[in-house]
């Protein structure tokens, strides 16, 4: 028998329940955007740093402009699902929207939805070779870090991204301050005070990126100095990582055509990653 390349369901108010149908068109999701989500990586019959993600997820629903109910039943709920469902590997992504209503009114009537779709996730030697980033300037729009409708810009990030002959984008706001990849977070490896020292930054939430649960993932690996990154520290970074849920840890080979001068450390937490979560051969 084929395998179901998706999958979904919804909350019904009491438990998580097959979805064979469509998002309604009255929901504010679909018709303003209105809807946060979390992606959330399916290797090996596991949901890779589920707790992390449904945080992130509750904490967004809780300090958006419009805030979505997120209950305790849900999240029970929610963290339980995956045990009682059999799911091949791919991509797990939880969406609250506004549900029906006028623009602006409150949120009363949500929507809580879940969808499954088979994703090919890199080989070992693809994050041993790493992939190639170009910087792009002045595409950061208000609310950038927020996993809502708005991603229609960070979609527009990566296209102009692989026009260039990149896999990534590093985006920088209006005065030139590095923010986050097109589809993920990031971290530079940049000299220390010492002598030989290579200390791994990432751009502070101040300049409007967005935590992610592999980015804690890190944090908690490794000590992540978080801190005003400007175009100039790509150019003297050694090291180079975009981190996602699908592609977890992943170094960077070149950056505006720049080969880094020692990606070592990149690719060390790359295969610590993977070993961690018993995706390593022989892990």
């Amino acid at each position: 028998m084929k395998r179901a390349a998706s999958r979904s369901w919804r909350w019904d108010g009491r438990s998580i329940v097959s979805h064979r149908g469509v998002l309604p068109l009255s929901d504010r999701g679909f018709r303003y955007g209105q809807h946060l989500f979390e992606s959330i990586a399916v290797r090996n019959g596991r949901a890779l740093l589920l707790r992390e993600h449904l945080a992130l997820l509750e904490r967004a629903a809780c300090e958006g402009v419009q805030p979505i109910p997120f209950g305790r039943s849900l999240a029970a709920a929610l963290r339980g699902f995956p045990r009682k469902v059999t799911l091949a590997d791919g991509m797990l992504r939880i969406y609250l929207t506004a549900g029906p209503g006028a623009p602006g009114s409150p949120v009363v009537d949500p929507g809580y939805y879940l969808t499954w779709e088979a994703t090919a996730f890199p080989s070992e030697r693809e994050i041993r070779q790493g992939i190639p980033v170009v910087h792009l300037e002045g595409c950061v729009g208000e609310r950038w870090g927020e996993k809502s409708g708005n991603y229609a810009s960070h979609v527009e990030a990566l296209m102009a991204a692989r026009s260039l002959g990149a896999v990534e984008g590093i985006v920088t706001d209006d005065k030139g301050r590095l923010v986050s990849s097109t589809m993920g977070n990031l971290l530079l490896w940049l000299p220390g005070k010492r002598k030989g020292e290579i200390v791994p930054h990432t751009p502070g939430s101040s300049s409007g990126a967005r935590s992610g649960a592999v980015l804690e993932w890190v944090k908690g690996k490794c000590a992540v100095k978080e801190s005003p990154l400007r175009i100039s520290d790509l150019r003297r970074a050694t090291a180079i990582a975009v981190t996602n849920s699908r592609l977890g840890v992943m170094p960077v080979s070149c950056c505006d055509r720049r080969p880094l001068p020692d990606a070592a450390p990149a690719r060390l937490l790359a295969m610590e990653y993977l070993q961690s979560h018993g995706l390593l051969r022989g892990s």
